[in-house]
């Protein structure tokens, strides 16, 4: 929480290009006098074939908004309120990957609300589409979703389909999790 006992919320967008997911609830965030407002983009690398890390590539100064440098902000200290992200990937995608300390597993430890939304949207996924299930292996089952507070997806439809996804991927008893973290997003 900031200083002057307001809310912080803290927007770690990686690409310009997937921006717009965030930027309907960076618009809301902005429109509540309640709440002090941060966009840190955050470096990320393309990887080589053996998942080493390539050289570091940062779009900071392609976003639209002000930003903050992401090595000015003290996220232990300041332990902002909220988080939200939209790679979900930490270090399992093959091809590139966020710097490690934005990674779901660290940010979790600094906020008390880790929010995920999907920098893509879907056609939605009707259940006896089994190559579309098959398909969300890639993303549903991401470390970000499952380590993220609340999932902020498109649709009830899309919200169902991750919900039956993440019960069949963890078991029967986490159904309720996952009911109450994937949730129809208001900013879409």
């Amino acid at each position: 929480m900031s200083e002057n006992n307001r809310k912080e919320v803290v927007f770690l967008p990686y690409k310009a290009s997937a921006w717009n997911s965030l930027e309907p609830a960076w618009r809301a965030a902005c429109a509540d006098p309640e709440w002090d407002v941060y966009v840190i983009p955050v470096p990320y690398y393309y990887r080589n074939l053996d998942g080493s890390l390539r050289d570091m590539q940062y779009e900071g100064n392609l976003f639209p908004v002000t930003i903050t440098d992401y090595n000015s902000y003290d996220f232990p200290n300041r332990h902002p309120d909220v988080i939200l992200i939209h790679n979900p990937y930490d270090d399992c995608n093959l091809t590139t990957s966020v710097h490690p300390f934005f990674y779901s597993k660290n940010l979790q430890q600094y906020t008390e609300k880790l929010v995920y939304i999907p920098y893509f949207i879907t056609d939605e996924i009707e259940p006896d589409d089994t190559r579309a299930v098959y398909n969300m292996r890639y993303y549903v089952s991401a470390p970000g979703v499952i380590r993220a507070d609340k999932v902020l997806v498109q649709s009830e439809k899309m919200r169902m389909a991750y919900i039956d996804y993440l019960t069949t991927f963890a078991g029967e008893d986490t159904k309720d999790v996952w009911t109450e973290k994937i949730v129809v997003s208001p900013f879409r």
